[in-house]
């Protein structure tokens, strides 16, 4: 009877075991794929961030460079525009519309002026051509004028750098000999090329401005 109980004893103590044995291995399993799905729903998660960041960076880039391309056609527009407004004019007739404009149309409103007449002048020629005493150029200068003495004048050098020499006492015409002293025009003249001569920057002004001026630049004879 005792060996009877002892292996019915023993027989329950195994089913017991085999039971918690079958248990923790659920468990276990339970926790691998719960883990196994946190770690997937990460990744997937990550996935998600990464695509919508490459996404908003390449709409974002897509959208500088519309930009900046817009950008670089206005001003290659501009540019172009600005540029054919000067295209058939010598550098010689822009310098002269640009200095016309910054030094007289600026300061006399005269809209009804036709033409601005250049006259070069040589160095060593006279100030006042009238006068046989008269003090010389001491460089290549160059007279813009208008046709009337009310329109002005201007007698200046050019630096070669953007600027010019304004030579602001030649006046818009010399009096002739029966109209004034002729004796001191030596020293009246070597006073105008020495002394109130200004030293300008020329700026570039509005190009169809300037334009307009250039047709009207006509050459002495």
């Amino acid at each position: 009877m005792k060996k009877i109980i002892l292996a019915i004893s023993i027989v329950s103590f195994l089913v017991f075991l085999a039971g918690c044995n079958n248990k923790s291995a659920e468990n276990h399993d339970n926790n691998s794929s719960s883990d196994t799905n946190t770690s997937e729903n990460k990744e997937n998660e990550t996935n998600t961030s990464e695509n919508r960041d490459t996404k908003n960076k390449k709409q974002s880039d897509n959208k500088g460079q519309e930009k900046k391309n817009n950008d670089s056609n206005e001003s290659h527009q501009t540019t172009d525009k600005n540029k054919s407004y000067l295209n058939n004019f010598s550098t010689e007739k822009i310098e002269y519309a640009r200095v016309w404009y910054q030094l007289i149309s600026t300061k006399n409103d005269l809209k009804g002026i036709r033409n601005v007449y250049v006259t070069k002048i040589p160095k060593g020629s006279k100030v006042n051509p009238q006068a046989q005493n008269s003090a010389v150029y001491k460089e290549d200068v160059v007279k813009l004028e208008a046709p009337m003495k009310a329109g002005g004048s201007v007698t200046y050098s050019s630096n070669g750098d953007g600027s010019i020499n304004v030579y602001n006492s030649i006046p818009y015409k010399w009096e002739s000999p029966q109209n004034s002293d002729y004796s001191q025009m030596d020293k009246i003249t070597r006073k105008a090329i020495e002394d109130n001569v200004e030293t300008i920057y020329i700026n570039p002004h509005d190009n169809k401005t300037v334009a307009k001026l250039a047709n009207k630049v006509k050459y002495n004879k």
